[in-house]
């Protein structure tokens, strides 16, 4: 009990935890809440994920091995937050909320929850629309595309 207090005590991991308690409230009374609800429990489990399970451990395996089989559970646990969020709540409010993570919003949100400046070159983020033509992205068209990404899903929300 002692480690998981130690967790929650790390930056502002109290704050995502206390945030997906609220949202998760939330989006039983309004179901656009369930987008962002999304966005913070994914940003959660890359937290403890990646930053605490791959980035402080001690392994013989090769690095590239490791992030790979990481990234296969997160997009597993993401699928499945989706499908949670679509049949409990809406499945636009699950579809804004997948709208968001692909513009890079949890991404974002990993940096501010752990207390980190946000990199100047983001070389991982090819898989969202800018970076899927641009490949490496700066930190501006990183913010830029995750604002367009919430205007997006704000909009979505409110024609629902």
């Amino acid at each position: 009990m002692n480690e998981f207090v130690n967790i929650l005590k790390y930056r502002l991991v109290w704050l995502n935890l206390l945030l997906c308690v609220v949202f998760t409230i939330l989006s039983f009374y309004f179901f656009e809440t369930a987008a962002f609800l999304f966005i913070l429990l994914s940003n959660l489990f890359d937290i403890l994920g990646y930053h605490f399970s791959l980035i402080r451990r001690t392994t013989q395996l090769p690095e590239k091995i490791i992030i790979h089989s990481y990234r296969i559970n997160q997009f597993m646990y993401d699928v499945l937050l989706l499908l949670i969020i679509g049949i409990q709540f809406d499945w636009i409010a699950s579809l804004t909320g997948w709208i968001m993570k692909l513009f890079g919003l949890q991404d974002v949100f990993y940096y501010f929850f752990l207390k980190e400046k946000l990199p100047q070159n983001w070389t991982w983020m090819k898989w969202t629309p800018l970076g899927f033509f641009q490949g490496n992205l700066t930190k501006n068209e990183i913010v830029t595309q995750s604002v367009i990404g919430i205007l997006i899903a704000i909009v979505l929300l409110i024609l629902r």
